[in-house]
């Protein structure tokens, strides 16, 4: 597991030792006053991003941007936002090449060579395609290439987008196993309050538990080009402590504080990792994959799989709630309804439908099937979330 940081003092010995960043650049950091895309913060990620590849790391992208970008080409007013799903796709289909276009232009002066991918939800939600988007990517890193991630907003509907890049740039992260999770922001980091607001407002250099914090933090403001505020950057940080990945939250706007951080100080507010051990493909069970349904089980099931670590049997279930296929992903709820797990089911909803409350030996005995298993969920897939 990666070292720690503990303190300011260590920042730069702390850096050191991360290899595998991500980068999340908000639609903000690249946006000049006037809410147009400004050549100079494209120069400026570009040239952070060359300073951290010198120090041998590997630097992945998530970028925003796509649909302001569009806006501009389109000559739509800036300042609004009020727009539907198919002129907002249209934005983004014309806004993405603008994208790569700059970041290519910056990046060629370094020498650094770029590629592009676009990734909807259902592509994390997949299994297998997050196994392909990741081997895509570390074949990149591999050569030396930089990849630029965003969502596939020309594609994206409701249902399967993410609700912002800063959760994209956290699944990412467990994607490619990274090291640490960089946001750039447009303000210096987390404050105590809002630092517009209040003039007395003090930034927090480091965030002890996320998990704790986030739930008292209320938002202070949203932007009208980007989808996120800082709560859903400080989420972000949270889906990457859970995978065990640090995140460090500074302003990208400011070049100062990016120079300070590739000379290993901490110029913004640093977020550790959970000590909870939760391995990738957990992880990806958790924040991932896609949940269709719901499987209501009796409280001496749900002792066996808290208490225990055991396997989810089907004389353990009352009740199938939705309709979903074989290896998809459910909630395990208990007669409360509350959900205290998350797995892979091994059926389809209507063969748990015949055999939930039966005994392997009734299941072959009463279905006269011996191919029916008694695991519905087998605790490798399959993780609590209480």
């Amino acid at each position: 597991m990666n070292k720690k940081y503990n303190g300011l003092n260590d920042f730069k010995k702390y850096l050191n030792s991360k290899k595998r960043i991500v980068l999340k650049i908000g639609t903000q950091v690249l946006l000049n006053d006037k809410n147009k895309l400004s050549l100079s913060a494209f120069k400026r990620i570009c040239d952070f991003s060359y300073s951290l590849i010198r120090q041998q790391k590997e630097v992945i992208l998530v970028s925003s941007g796509a649909i302001a970008a569009g806006k501009g080409i389109l000559n739509m007013p800036p300042s609004s936002n009020n727009f539907s799903m198919p002129e907002k796709q249209a934005f983004a289909a014309c806004g993405q090449a603008i994208l790569m276009k700059n970041y290519g232009f910056f990046c060629k002066k370094h020498g650094i060579k770029t590629a592009q991918i676009l990734l909807t939800k259902d592509d994390i939600a997949s299994r297998k395609r997050f196994v392909n988007a990741r081997n895509t990517i570390y074949e990149l890193l591999k050569n030396k290439v930089m990849p630029i991630i965003n969502e596939n907003d020309t594609i994206s509907y409701e249902e399967i987008k993410f609700s912002d890049n800063d959760h994209l740039s956290a699944l990412v992260s467990n994607l490619v196993c990274a090291d640490l999770l960089i946001i750039l922001s447009d303000v210096k980091g987390v404050y105590h309050k809002n630092p517009v607001l209040h003039k007395d407002a003090k930034l927090i250099d480091t965030i002890g538990s996320i998990k704790d914090f986030i739930k008292d933090f209320k938002e202070t403001s949203k932007s009208l080009q980007g989808t996120g505020g800082m709560k859903s950057k400080l989420y972000a940080a949270f889906i990457a402590a859970e995978a065990g990945i640090d995140t460090v939250i500074i302003s990208g706007r400011d070049k100062r504080s990016l120079d300070l951080f590739v000379n290993g100080k901490l110029p913004g507010t640093f977020i550790p990792s959970l000590n909870n051990n939760i391995n990738k493909k957990k992880h990806w069970l958790l924040f991932g994959m896609e949940k269709r349904g719901q499987i209501v089980i009796d409280s001496g099931a749900a002792g066996a799989i808290i208490d225990k670590n055991k396997s989810l049997l089907a004389s353990g279930i009352l009740a199938v709630n939705g309709e979903f296929k074989k290896g998809e992903g459910v909630y395990i709820v208990n007669t409360l309804g509350k959900i205290f797990s998350i797995g892979i089911s091994n059926f389809d909803s209507k063969d748990i439908e015949r055999i939930k409350g039966l005994k392997s030996y009734e299941i072959k005995t009463k279905l006269g099937n011996d191919s029916l298993s008694a695991i519905v969920v087998h605790k490798n897939k399959l993780v609590v979330t209480i």
